[in-house]
């Protein structure tokens, strides 16, 4: 007997190579703030739309996901032939706001330590609260979320299922959490005291340096400016491997049980390798 609100469950289209999340049973979430986060959302919504989005994000029917400052927009395939687009905001910290959580951070410079090494202290948390802001949404009032799909539920599975797996990328990259409320992690981090790469003539207001450009003819470019013989070039292999990589720390959506930055490293190394060796060869030195 049919009713209003009833609707016959359908199997969404298979997915070849969907986002699967990497947690096959159980707890999606192993540290702190990614617990926190799931449970937020399991305060939000019915055990049975939470466990088909627990099924979706397991099978990887979630197709495309990205986090930004401006939100996360996700697109999940259902049983339709397009995939429904999914978009999750939360409300930005303001420039006063984020100073005043800066104001009180700074009462704990052990703290900031942690979080300019790449660490989440879990009293972070705290510390927002003190500085009058949420980390974390505390109710589904205090988000932005929708989805294309037909469902009237909100969240429906579909959102349900790009919320799991954000909550494996949160696990990667606390700091997508600060993403989410409009800061970048270089931003924050500079707030915090931290040196990101930055040009210091932009940030005193300077004008931009004038970059002369390029000769056409090469004979000029590997020239002495005075006409002088230039010395030989020097090669020497590089030290150290992937050193960018390392810098940009972990990759939130990486899908491989092998190491991404240590993978990385065999990569950049093999190729400088190669590359010493070529040059070796042509230039005729052992």
């Amino acid at each position: 007997m049919a009713y209003y609100g009833y609707y016959k469950p359908t199997a969404p289209k298979k997915v070849e190579s969907g986002i699967k999340a990497q947690c096959k049973r159980g707890a999606f979430a192993r540290q702190w703030w990614g617990k926190e986060w799931i449970s937020k959302l399991e305060r939000f919504n019915d055990s049975a739309r939470l466990a088909r989005g627990r099924s979706y994000a397991r099978k990887g029917q979630v197709t495309g996901l990205n986090v930004t400052s401006k939100g996360v927009a996700a697109k999940v395939q259902g049983s339709r032939v397009r995939p429904y687009n999914v978009s999750i905001s939360l409300i930005p910290y303001s420039k006063e706001e984020l100073e005043r959580l800066v104001g009180v951070l700074g009462d704990y410079p052990l703290l900031v330590t942690q979080m300019l090494a790449g660490e989440m202290p879990e009293e972070i948390d705290n510390l927002c609260s003190k500085a009058g802001l949420s980390l974390f949404p505390k109710s589904f009032s205090d988000m932005d979320a929708s989805c294309s799909c037909p469902d009237y539920a909100n969240p429906c599975k579909h959102l349900a299922a790009v919320f799991y797996l954000l909550a494996e990328a949160f696990d990667r990259d606390p700091f997508l959490l600060f993403t989410l409320r409009g800061i970048e992690k270089d931003a924050l981090f500079k707030a915090l005291g931290g040196n990101p790469a930055s040009d210091p003539e932009i940030e005193t207001g300077k004008k931009k340096r004038v970059v002369e450009p390029l000769p056409v003819d090469p004979d000029i470019f590997w020239s002495s400016p005075d006409g002088a013989t230039l010395p030989p070039l020097h090669h020497q292999q590089a030290g150290a491997s992937a050193i960018l990589v390392r810098r940009l720390g972990p990759v939130p959506f990486w899908r491989s049980d092998r190491n991404f930055s240590f993978e990385m490293e065999l990569i950049y190394r093999g190729a400088s390798e190669s590359v010493f060796a070529m040059r070796q060869q042509v230039s005729g030195t052992d």
